[in-house]
């Protein structure tokens, strides 16, 4: 039986150590994102918690004011549920409230604790405050496990496959631990290993919640990491694609060209059509490639007609000039462009000088 007490306290001993060494590594990843934070309370509470535990024998009663500092385990785990699965303003002000009542319960009542026992006060009234506490900490912590469990239940039906998976690793490693501590851990025989086997259930629930919220901590983060090198590498390829649509259409005046069509220019420039649709669409502010061609050709033909020794050109060798096939196509588009026909552009224009 000391063998069994002495490797709980090793085990607790190595809880605390690892709670201690996520809460410095997620802490110093707090401006990454808030769930991080959230985490490093819940990991650096739970190390307070054990350590109290583990040195109930050897410091009491000082191990309570320790104990003290542990109040953020099922609160910080909530908090850090919040952030991890909602997207928008997932810890507010009132959450903190919360948070910090059920805190304020288990500081108040470790401190009466200590004072009873340091002092030996002996007052009818501390140990009923002690019980009220008690009852509203298991309340408000059950309560808070069963907001965690929600948070990640409530979006399993509308996940796509990799993020379902995420969300039933978190829920199975919740609920186990879960029931672990506060099922069987509450009807397990105290003579069970010396009566060590509750605090062998938490120690287990602890490694498991720790190991695995940080494995899918870094998990998302690598998903995420693969996501933004997808999207900029994504978006470094429709800028140079879309430099090379400007080269070749405006610098190299393909846009003149009467025959031009979207699918030879993908040919050219050995990409699919919907390439240089999604290019006209994003960076060019076009309907699509015809649009976008039109108005190149406009534009050009708007210098033709203001040019002074371009004055005696008919405004069908202008739109012929400017890439379009016959009179009709020219005057539709630089109506659109325009809002007007080639002559009286060029009537407009003269009026003017």
């Amino acid at each position: 039986m000391e063998l069994n007490w002495d490797l709980l306290k090793l085990a607790q001993l190595c809880i605390v150590l690892l709670s201690l060494t996520l809460a410095i590594i997620h802490f110093r990843r707090r401006e990454t994102h808030i769930l991080h934070v959230a985490f490093a309370v819940f990991c650096a509470s739970s190390s307070m918690y054990i350590a109290g535990k583990l040195l109930d024998d050897y410091w009491s009663p000082y191990h309570h004011l320790l104990g003290t500092l542990g109040f953020a385990t099922c609160s910080g785990y909530w908090l850090f549920a919040r952030a991890f699965f909602r997207k928008a303003n997932p810890i507010n002000r009132h959450h903190l409230l919360f948070v910090g009542f059920l805190g304020a319960c288990l500081i108040l009542r470790h401190l009466l604790r200590f004072t009873e026992k340091m002092w030996l006060v002996s007052t009818d009234w501390i140990p009923v405050l002690t019980t009220i506490l008690s009852e509203t900490i298991a309340l408000l912590s059950s309560g808070m496990l069963i907001l965690a469990f929600w948070e990640g239940y409530r979006g399993l039906q509308s996940a796509r496959a990799l993020q379902r998976k995420i969300i039933i690793i978190y829920l199975a490693s919740l609920v186990i631990s879960i029931i672990s501590v506060m099922l069987i851990a509450t009807v397990l025989p105290k003579d069970v290993l010396a009566g060590a086997g509750r605090d062998w259930l938490v120690v287990f629930a602890y490694l498991l919640i720790l190991i695995n919220t940080h494995g899918l901590i870094e998990f998302r983060q690598h998903q995420l990491e693969i996501k933004y090198k997808v999207v900029d590498s994504t978006v470094h390829e429709e800028n140079t694609l879309a430099q090379q649509l400007r080269e070749l259409l405006i610098e190299e005046k393909r846009f003149l060209d009467s025959n031009l069509r979207v699918v030879d220019i993908a040919r050219e420039l050995d990409v699919p059509e919907y390439r240089i649709r999604a290019i006209m669409l994003n960076h060019f502010n076009a309907k699509n490639f015809n649009h976008y061609v039109n108005q190149l050709r406009i534009e050009y033909a708007k210098t033709l007609l203001q040019a002074p020794d371009k004055l005696d050109w008919p405004v069908l060798v202008v739109g012929i000039e400017s890439g379009f096939a016959s009179a009709a196509p020219f005057t539709r588009a630089f109506k659109e462009f325009a809002g007007c026909t080639p002559g009286q552009y060029r009537k407009q224009q003269l009026a003017n000088e």
